[in-house]
């Protein structure tokens, strides 16, 4: 039997996995690759934001856009346009039509096979991947399979959702306007708010989201808190829940590594291309991903994304609030959004910002939670 060796193989039919392909097929080389494609076969039941000042890759895969951003407490709300920024959603059903429709049939050099990798190695500058039924080589292997760390960060929070697409029977959402953070929901034991975003005046995704230490909850409890505030925040309003979606993104500050215990590159969250205090990593994978698609096409050096220096720091400390005084977020969060735009909220998200304004922004917080968490810090 002839055995094949490809020359990439990628682990992972997900966010990262798709995006780094995407990015690949855009290399002078490209069609002359074997590329094998291994995924678990298992979708993912939810959609990605991300906000930017121009066209990202995958642009028209944009289901909605927003202008303006809505932030809620219960005493302060305001609403701001982010310009030049906008906010933008992409569905997880058209993101993997697209791939698994149009992209993997326009591209007959990539194989793919729906089965979970049971062991990967290196040997000779080759890499073995083991599934349940066969084994396959490759020059060069890319994964997106996130294990827990055997010895994990100092601060290890879950942020967990669940939401409903609902529709309503008379129009009450600005559709141009979607809410980033709702905290008129009770915060109870974690860091509890809703958000909502518009696809028109009658259409809208409303999400009960919590960062905490524990993983999720039930379906229940996710589903009680959204009728609470649907009937609190729209009353009266008739409204139909056409689908869910739910899931969990980690916050820690591990540090993570490049690659894997084979050598592999790795991708996604595995990665540590989510940020750890917001949880949002679809920009930040797509702009790793291009990275590495560039680095491995020779046609420019790759530049790794990852959280450093002083931005790690500013997750660290905000990181172990969260952990330890949980009923302080919504303070931290209403002083953040009432005394800083939310232009320079976002630029300062994106690790864009001036220490100059990042000092001006954090002066503004509550200071003691701050101190107390530095000395602590320290000490450690």
């Amino acid at each position: 039997m002839r055995k094949t060796t490809y020359d990439i193989a990628v682990v992972g039919a997900g966010c990262a996995g798709y995006q780094l392909l995407y990015q690949l097929a855009q290399q002078p080389a490209w069609s002359s690759w074997r590329v094998l494609l291994l995924s678990d076969g298992v979708p993912l039941q939810r959609s990605w934001c991300f906000w930017g000042t121009d066209d990202h890759p995958l642009q028209h895969l944009v289901t909605k856009s927003w202008t303006d951003i809505e932030f809620q407490s219960p005493d302060f709300g305001q609403t701001q346009p982010i310009a030049p920024y906008t906010y933008h959603y992409i569905a997880g059903e058209a993101f993997f039509r697209y791939f698994e429709k149009t992209f993997l049939p326009a591209n007959p050099n990539i194989q793919v096979v729906q089965a979970e990798v049971r062991e990967l190695t290196q040997a000779n500058r080759q890499f073995t991947l083991v599934t349940e039924d066969a084994t396959f080589w490759a020059k060069q292997v890319f994964s997106s399979r996130h294990q827990t760390p055997v010895r994990p960060g100092r601060w290890n929070l879950s942020q967990h959702f669940r939401g409903w697409f609902v529709r309503t029977e008379t129009p009450v959402f600005r559709e141009h306007v979607a809410t980033l953070m709702d905290f008129r929901v009770p915060q109870q034991d974690a860091v509890q708010f809703a958000y909502v975003l518009p696809f028109s005046d009658n259409e809208a995704l409303i999400e009960i989201t919590a960062f905490s230490r524990a993983m999720a909850y039930t379906t229940v409890r996710y589903d009680d808190m959204l009728a609470d505030y649907i009937s609190r925040r729209y009353p009266g309003v008739m409204f139909s829940v056409e689908s869910t979606e739910q899931g969990q993104i980690p916050m820690t500050d591990y540090p993570f590594t490049r690659f894997g215990p084979a050598g592999e590159m790795l991708l996604g969250t595995a990665a540590g291309m989510v940020k750890a205090t917001t949880g949002y990593a679809f920009r930040r994978i797509g702009h790793d991903c291009t990275q590495l698609a560039n680095a491995y096409g020779n046609t420019q050096p790759a530049d790794w994304p990852i959280t450093t220096g002083r931005f790690r720091f500013y997750d660290r400390l905000l990181l172990g609030i969260l952990t330890e005084q949980p009923g302080m977020g919504l303070n931290v969060f209403s002083r953040l959004y009432r005394y800083t735009s939310f232009r320079q909220i976002l630029q300062f998200l994106d690790e864009e910002s001036s220490l100059l304004a990042e000092v001006s922004m954090i002066s503004r917080l509550p200071y003691v939670p701050f101190l107390s968490q530095l000395v602590k810090q320290w000490k450690h």
